[in-house]
């Protein structure tokens, strides 16, 4: 079954107005789709239940009201999952938890970044590029660092399109295309 991309983008702009917009609140509503998406995606008696157009929706709606004790949902999250089940449009729930999160990084102006470095980046280092970078862009910019001793010392920068390569793996490379044309 197709997921109904308008009706998606506009039940999770329906959720984040009804959501506080306080980042903590955001953050968990985020983590509660993503784990409502993997119950749907990886749980075949749920995706059973719901999508079982015999089961009146009074039978769903107490296994949705199941669902939102053990899970600890709001009261946003889950009126939006019982209007879902209502309308049969449960197949949104694959992609509700990434839309959701685009939506947020949207409203804050968050980028994703990534940060491959050489060695071991302290705290200290990390906010210093964190800074620059988020003044560079004019946007917040939450970092995943990763390691890579290929790179033999420096880092890759990625921010969005933003890229800085200071690595010296990078500038051999470039020394090699340069001394291979003469």
């Amino acid at each position: 079954m197709k997921v109904d991309k308008k009706f998606l983008k506009e039940t999770v702009r329906e959720l984040l107005s009804q959501s506080s917009k306080e980042e903590s609140a955001l953050l968990d509503t985020s983590t509660k789709l993503d784990i409502l998406s993997r119950l749907y995606r990886e749980n075949k008696t749920f995706r059973n239940i719901v999508l079982n157009p015999k089961l009146p929706f009074e039978e769903k709606e107490k296994v949705l009201e199941r669902i939102k004790e053990i899970l600890h949902l709001n009261d946003s999250v889950y009126s939006i999952l019982k209007k879902i089940v209502a309308l049969n449009k449960v197949n949104i729930l694959k992609e509700i938890g990434t839309e959701f999160k685009f939506e947020v990084e949207k409203f804050f102006a968050t980028l994703k970044g990534e940060i491959i470095a050489a060695h071991p980046i302290d705290d200290d280092l990390l906010s210093k590029i964190r800074q620059t970078v988020e003044a560079k862009l004019g946007k917040k910019v939450e970092f995943n660092v990763k390691e890579d001793p290929s790179l033999i010392a420096g880092a890759v920068i990625r921010a969005g399109s933003y890229v800085i390569d200071t690595s010296v793996k990078s500038y051999l490379k470039k020394l090699e295309q340069q001394l291979s044309r003469f």
